[in-house]
């Protein structure tokens, strides 16, 4: 799992026919503290989002290809939470928890 930020969607004309009804869209994996840490991928969504939204990324790709109901689809990445706020245990001073 991997936090992320939505930062695009994913608009095709022609695409395999598991993303075919699915929202797609690009983010940017984040740490804890919102900070961009690797590259943008494209990931499918049960859950919608926009633009700016924290989520949760899975890179399971069975549970992607169960929820697109494909077992041969090519995708692998799907966002498996909307994240409203990140927090850390009180007695942890260095860290400070918030809305990303």
């Amino acid at each position: 799992m991997q936090l992320a930020k939505i930062v695009g969607n994913v608009v095709s004309s022609c695409a395999h026919k598991s993303v075919e009804g699915h929202a797609l869209f690009l983010c940017q994996p984040i740490d804890e503290f919102g900070r961009e840490c690797g590259d943008i991928v494209a990931a499918v969504s049960p859950f919608g989002g926009g633009l700016g939204s924290t989520v949760v990324l899975s890179a399971d790709g069975a549970a992607t290809r169960g929820y697109v109901g494909d077992p041969k689809s090519p995708l692998r990445m799907s966002i498996t939470a909307v994240v409203d706020e990140i927090g850390f245990a009180a007695d942890d001073k260095d860290k400070k928890g918030g809305s990303l």
